[in-house]
This record gives structure tokens, C-alpha cells and sequence, in this order.
């Protein structure tokens, strides 16, 4: 009896120690862009390992992410997404009065051995390939993700650089709907073969070891020296309205609701770190030095030495 009664006592002490654990154990919540999973998790790993916290990361298109704070009243201490532009449409000022603008990326169009033509697309030749009869390619849903705006706007500036009228929507009638959620889901239709090709960033590309088609400068909306071309394409998105062509810029922010706000600055100083910055380029993306910084006066002060004050349109 004595001995039952000891075990049970040695239980609870147990339990009661690993409930103080679980509770005492910050956790730091991530919501963060689909193409960014990868990093993500490789920069969580590396933070926990280092700082003895533990960090939750979900994934979703950047539209997608920005909702579940504003519209749904989900709480998390960071937002890593790939634009900018939902946090300035969306959650300025009241929930976000800044945010610092980190990576860039380019628009490819990824596909592997098996899919059709593989032999044969490239970048002069990708229209006519795409449009062939049996061919299947995919797209991400724009009121969610910004792959999917972008891809759109892709499809416009291809337009204009080929010198094709009607190419915007002989591809749109080609691939009427959204295909997936977000960009990141896309890479696993193309390794399942469901999919031909896919417009994706090109550090997804990158990470699923897929082979892409490298798009033209003028056109895969990650160099700053067209931002001046990349600004005729227009597309209207549900939710968000109007978006003008720019170069792809990734950005975070602490929300207002964060609950770690401390922690979550911690994080983002070991992502702009050189440790940092070398997991996010090993996996295929390009990190800005310095940052731009959106609301530079209302950056935390020490944020400040990573950026310099930028606005959009300022190119």
C-alpha cells in the first residue's frame, strides 16, 4: 500500500514538473508565407536549439496569414511574408505600424523530367509550350498568395515583352482557377505529376530540386532595374484591389497582438544575423543588406542598424 501511495505521489510530482516545464517554456508563434517554409524551419530549429524556446510555424499564403490576425482574431508574435503589401492594405496602422522588408525572389516556371515538353520549353518558347493541347500547369490563388498575383502579373508583362496580344487570357482560359491555396502546395503536384508546370518562386524551385524555366529580367519581377516595366502590368485581386507590377519584397512584422513581442524581436535579429542570413540564402533566397524598413520611425530601436527608411514607389 505504502509503496502504491509513493508511486502515486512520484507521478504527480512528475506531471506537476512537466506542466511547470510546458508552462515556464515560451513559445514563439510564426505565421509565416508557404515559400518560406523551408527557411523557416531550418532558422526555427537553429533559434531553439540556441535560446531554449520553442517556436510554432504555420504556413499559409502572406494574404492568407495577414487574415488570420484580422479578420479571424488569431494571435501570433511574428509575420514573415512575401509581400509586403498585405500588411500595408490590410493591417495599417492599428495592427501593424511597420514592417522591414528583408529578401527578394524571382518568378520561374518549375516542372520536372517527366512532365510534357520538358526537353523542349525554355524562355523564349514558354507560351506556346504551356498552350499546347494535354499540357497542364498551375497557379496559386491570388486572394490568398501573392505567387498567385504575381503569376498573373507574369502573364501580362509577358504580354508586352513578347509582343503578344491576347497572351494574358489565351493563358487564363488555359488555367481559368486557382489551383492551390498557395505557391508552396504546387511543388508537390509537380512531383506527383498532376502537373506539367507551375509558376513558382524560384527558391521553391530550388528547394524541391525541381528544374525551372529562368524567366527573362524583364519579366520574373525580381530586379530592381525594370521596376519601371514591371509597373505596367496591373491586376485587380478580391480583398485587396488594385496591384501595380513591382519587384517581389519579402517583409515582417510584429503585430500589435503579439504576445511575445520580446521574443519575437529576438528571433528576427538572429534572421538578419550572419548565421541567419546564410540559412536563408542556402535555401535558394536572396536577403537584402541593409533592409528596407516601412514606419523606419516606429521600428524597434534595435531594428534600426539593419534598415534604412524606405517608401513604396519609391522603386
Amino acid at each position: 500500500m505504502a509503496i502504491a501511495v509513493a508511486a502515486v505521489i512520484v507521478a504527480a510530482g512528475l506531471a506537476a514538473y512537466w506542466a511547470y516545464r510546458t508552462w515556464a517554456r515560451p513559445i514563439l508563434v510564426i505565421f509565416h508565407a508557404g515559400s518560406l517554409t523551408v527557411p523557416m524551419e531550418e532558422l526555427a530549429e537553429a533559434f531553439e536549439a540556441k535560446y531554449g524556446v520553442e517556436v510554432k510555424l504555420e504556413a499559409y499564403g502572406s494574404v492568407a496569414a495577414v487574415r488570420q490576425v484580422v479578420d479571424l482574431g488569431r494571435k501570433c508574435d511574428l509575420l514573415a511574408l512575401a509581400d509586403y503589401r498585405p500588411i500595408l492594405k490590410l493591417m495599417w496602422p492599428d495592427l501593424a505600424d511597420w514592417c522591414v522588408i528583408f529578401a527578394t525572389n524571382e518568378m520561374v516556371i518549375a516542372y520536372t523530367s517527366q512532365s510534357s515538353y520538358s526537353g523542349e520549353i525554355g524562355p523564349d518558347n514558354w507560351p506556346e509550350v504551356l498552350l499546347r493541347p494535354g499540357v497542364k500547369f498551375g497557379r496559386s490563388d491570388p486572394a490568398q498568395d501573392p505567387c498567385g498575383y504575381r503569376t498573373l502579373l507574369v502573364w501580362k508583362l509577358a504580354e508586352i515583352y513578347y509582343n503578344r496580344p491576347g497572351l494574358y487570357e489565351d493563358l487564363l482560359s488555359k488555367c481559368p482557377e486557382a489551383t492551390r491555396p498557395k505557391s508552396h502546395d504546387l511543388a508537390v503536384l509537380l512531383e506527383a505529376g498532376q502537373l506539367d508546370y507551375a509558376f513558382l518562386y524560384k527558391s521553391v524551385a530550388v528547394q524541391y530540386d525541381l528544374e525551372f524555366v529562368d524567366l527573362p529580367d524583364q519579366i520574373d519581377l525580381g530586379h530592381e532595374e525594370f521596376a519601371s516595366f514591371y509597373a505596367r502590368a496591373i491586376v485587380e485581386v478580391k480583398g485587396l484591389g488594385e496591384i501595380r507590377g513591382e519587384p517581389i519584397r519579402y517583409a515582417f512584422t510584429i503585430p500589435e497582438v503579439a504576445e511575445h513581442p520580446d521574443l519575437a524581436l529576438k528571433f528576427v535579429l538572429f534572421m538578419l544575423s550572419d548565421e541567419g542570413r546564410s540559412i536563408i540564402e542556402s535555401c535558394g533566397q536572396n536577403t537584402l543588406k541593409p533592409c528596407l524598413a516601412v514606419g523606419y520611425d516606429n521600428l524597434p530601436e534595435e531594428l534600426k542598424a539593419y534598415a534604412v527608411e524606405w517608401s513604396p514607389g519609391e522603386g
